[in-house]
């Protein structure tokens, strides 16, 4: 099953004001979970897809896990 239509995070509603991407405390919760992604990578996350594709790199995932991890992760923080 594929969630991505209905948890999909974007640019506008998960950001800082002054901030490019996700707000610290989720950049902070996503390096908890994936120590492997650095903060300040993180903070210029702007879509699930990127994270998706971050994850996938550095964990070697195949796509669909890391879908499903990012979308998981996302839903658990109500993105």
């Amino acid at each position: 099953m594929c969630l991505s239509s209905r948890f999909m995070f974007d640019l506008p509603h998960y950001r800082r004001r002054d901030g490019p991407g996700l707000a610290p405390p989720f950049a902070s919760a996503a390096q908890a979970k994936w120590p492997r992604l650095t903060v300040p990578e993180l903070l210029g996350v702007r879509t699930t897809s990127e994270l998706i594709d971050y994850v996938e790199e550095s964990y070697s995932l195949l796509h669909e896990q890391a879908t499903r991890d990012v979308e998981y992760w996302a839903l658990d923080k109500q993105l």
